[in-house]
């Protein structure tokens, strides 16, 4: 996660110089060979080296995916295909984390990384082979010298969004770092069928962004970001401190998933509005920097306040369950007072610019 933070930023008012397709590429294939090379360490220390580098190139790579997509889309249906996007998430819920789990169950731990490796390269022949040319952006800049990252600080309500992104995802990583050790050690949830509690979360959110991406696009982001919240909230409650029966976990972990992303595909929608095409790259680069190290603080946070019994059962997971609740209603009611319904009014200038042939 710091890793990621630490390229990202670093590159941040660089990306928007090139062509989006090209750095996209480079950066898939970096994160490939890297994941690949994982499953050939011979020491830990090794291991976590390459991880790092894979997670590095992870930000960069994700910054430049999505601000192709905004720059592609209409302001009218970039909810709906903010949501579309953000249902791979749940795809990957729902095929991806069970496959790897029983991959590691019955294999071995290396084949996941030679896996998603491969898969990476894959990817990154196929954005070769299908991904348009897009170097738009780099024409609407003009011959500005001020630097990307300096134009989005000097906004105010671009510092007060990343301000609600890092203070969601502290929320939700501060929870999602244990929870699954607290299912099987507090709560008794058998190991075995960990792969169906995802499976049956990603299929609810995959279908629910279904419906909340239409919504996105008739305006109604603001109300959405906060019932989810308040849903994720008593979800969180209901789960960590009401401590249900196990067959309850199924139906309570689906309504967390889901909301969650409901919540999270809410506030890129809300957020993508807000810089303009020669900062996109960079915009989402100081996003990703920030998802990652307020998702690195969660981890370490979680780490400090929680302590282990003899028999591995997590202490303290209720005071952490109450300091995302708090949390995670607080986001939402910062973005609507600060980054109002005004700051969504599109210009006419920003319309999705002709894109290159391939």
């Amino acid at each position: 996660m710091f890793g990621s933070a630490v390229l990202t930023w670093l590159l941040a008012d660089h990306l928007d110089k090139y062509d989006r397709k090209s750095v996209l590429v480079l950066f898939l294939l970096l994160r490939g060979l890297c994941l690949i090379a994982c499953g050939f360490a011979t020491t830990p220390i090794a291991l976590i080296i390459l991880f790092t580098l894979s997670g590095s190139f992870t930000g960069p790579a994700s910054s430049v995916l999505m601000a192709a997509v905004i720059d592609v889309t209409p302001p009218p249906n970039r909810g709906r295909v903010m949501a579309f996007i953000g249902s791979a998430f749940s795809i990957a819920a729902i095929l991806m984390v069970p496959l790897s789990l029983l991959v590691s169950l019955y294999f071995s731990w290396q084949i996941n990384f030679w896996i998603f490796g491969g898969l990476g390269l894959v990817l990154a022949v196929l954005c070769v082979m299908a991904f348009p040319t897009m170097t738009s952006h780099i024409q609407s800049g003009g011959k500005a010298k001020q630097k990307a990252v300096s134009v989005l600080f000097a906004q105010s309500k671009v510092k007060i969004a990343l301000l609600v992104v890092a203070i969601q995802i502290l929320a939700h990583f501060l929870i999602i770092s244990n929870f699954s050790a607290y299912f099987q050690f507090n709560l008794s949830f058998p190991r075995e069928h960990m792969s169906a509690l995802y499976f049956g979360g990603g299929a609810a959110s995959f279908i629910a962004l279904q419906f909340t991406g239409k919504l996105f696009d008739k305006g109604i982001r603001h109300q959405l970001h906060i019932v989810s919240a308040l849903l994720v909230a008593l979800s969180l409650y209901l789960i960590f401190i009401e401590t249900p029966q196990v067959n309850a976990l199924f139906v309570l972990f689906a309504l967390m998933m889901t909301v969650s992303t409901v919540r999270m595909s809410a506030t890129t929608s809300i957020i993508s509005h807000l810089p303009s095409p020669p900062q996109r790259a960079a915009f989402m680069s100081i996003n990703n920097s920030v998802s990652n190290v307020a998702s690195g603080a969660a981890g370490f946070l979680s780490a400090a306040l929680l302590t282990t019994t003899a028999d591995n059962k997590i202490v303290g997971m209720d005071w952490v369950a109450m300091l995302s609740i708090f949390l995670t209603v607080a986001a939402p009611l910062i973005l609507w007072r600060w980054v109002n319904h005004d700051s969504l009014i599109i210009p006419n200038n920003d319309q999705a610019p002709p894109i290159a042939k391939r």
